[in-house]
């Protein structure tokens, strides 16, 4: 697991990349959000569940919706002035997380949609104030993320994610830019080949 800015020159946004990837878990969300094909399949799987909880009867409006949301809410996490105040988007994921004093599971999604809630949610590992890392995201059409395996997979990644970073002594910005300069060396100070955190 790396761990890639989405920012350039900023420390304060990062998206996991997982080995097996091609690229970090933000730039693939936000890809498969625009991707027609991957959105046609994925309603057209999902129909029961677009149409009892969300009251959506056609799957070229929930395409179309899926666009517009996902450009909002791409706004709202890489765009200026929202980037600068991540902590109003982010919300705790459950009342544990709500309780917790570090590296809380947090969910982000277009709050202010209108007609219909929105179903796209982008997850995240809170590692203090307004420092983020993307662990990955969902259409999230049911109750909760327990119902369908494509939800629980995002939140065995976003587990995983906050029991490497606890391992490592991360618990703060500090701490996690550590841990990063750390992977990048080996112990007679040599760079470690793939480690360095993507620019």
């Amino acid at each position: 697991m790396k761990f890639v800015r989405s920012l350039k020159g900023y420390d304060h946004l990062w998206a996991v990349r997982f080995p097996e990837k091609e690229a970090d878990e933000l730039t693939l969300l936000f890809r498969k959000w625009g991707d027609m094909n991957f959105l046609l399949d994925f309603f057209r799987d999902n129909i029961d569940d677009l149409q009892e909880n969300f009251h959506v009867r056609r799957v070229r409006d929930a395409i179309q919706d899926t666009f517009t949301d996902a450009d909002v809410l791409e706004k709202m996490i890489l765009g200026f002035p929202f980037t600068e105040n991540l902590d109003s988007l982010f919300l705790p994921l459950s009342q544990a997380d709500d309780r917790a004093v570090e590296l809380t599971r947090e969910k982000a999604r277009n709050w202010d949609r209108k007609r219909h809630a929105s179903w796209l949610r982008v997850y995240a590992i809170r590692v203090e104030t307004n420092v983020f890392i993307i662990t990955g995201g969902a259409i999230k059409l049911t109750p909760t993320m327990q119902d369908r395996p494509h939800t629980l997979e995002e939140l065995k990644k976003m587990d995983r994610c906050r029991e490497l970073l606890k391992s490592n002594g991360v618990f703060d910005r500090d701490s996690f830019i550590d841990y990063l300069n750390e992977e990048q060396y080996d112990k007679q100070g040599n760079p470690v080949s793939g480690t360095k955190p993507e620019q």
